[in-house]
């Protein structure tokens, strides 16, 4: 393989990002007028993955003015480029991008049916905390899975955002 690079997405990517959105997706798509508002949304990071001085795959984070967790709202890699390493490349810049806007978590929903996506997001350390039946446009369940960055962060979105007490006999706790 060769060089790899994520940076952000481009006006100049749009095609590229849509024809993927296409290869990628059978159903669920985003528009491209859609695409296209998110390459300057100042609530979304749209993140292009450049294999082989192609635009290989892309992924799109919510980032909700004053909220703690972004979302992973999308994430897809051009079929032709599998198996290389990109997704993981690109999860994992999105991460960055969301710790970088001062996040807590990222949020993500895959598909009950798509075991490797699910298998890449545990070992990448995202936890299952819900099961969305009817969520996709085929009637298909979505898990619903986060990764939080932190053990202290963790804590507060465990107690809903507030801080956790430490328990009696640990460390600061009484």
């Amino acid at each position: 393989m060769g060089r790899i690079q994520v940076r952000r997405g481009r006006r100049g990517d749009l095609d590229r990002i849509v024809a993927i959105e296409s290869l990628a997706f059978d159903a669920d798509r985003l528009s491209r007028a859609s695409l296209s508002r998110y390459l300057t949304a100042p609530s979304a990071a749209l993140l292009v993955v450049v294999a082989d001085g192609v635009v290989a795959g892309y992924g799109l984070i919510g980032l909700r003015r004053g909220g703690r967790r972004a979302s992973l709202y999308s994430i897809a890699v051009d079929p032709a480029f599998g198996r290389r390493g990109l997704g993981r490349a690109l999860l994992q810049a999105c991460e960055r991008r969301a710790r970088a806007a001062g996040r807590e978590a990222l949020t993500l929903e895959v598909r009950v049916d798509n075991a490797a996506a699910a298998a890449l997001y545990e070992q990448l350390g995202y936890r299952k905390f819900d099961v969305v039946e009817d969520y996709y446009e085929d009637g298909a369940a979505a898990l619903r899975m986060v990764r939080t960055f932190g053990p202290a962060r963790a804590m507060r979105l465990a107690h809903g955002g507030r801080r956790a007490r430490p328990a009696p006999g640990a460390a600061g706790g009484g």
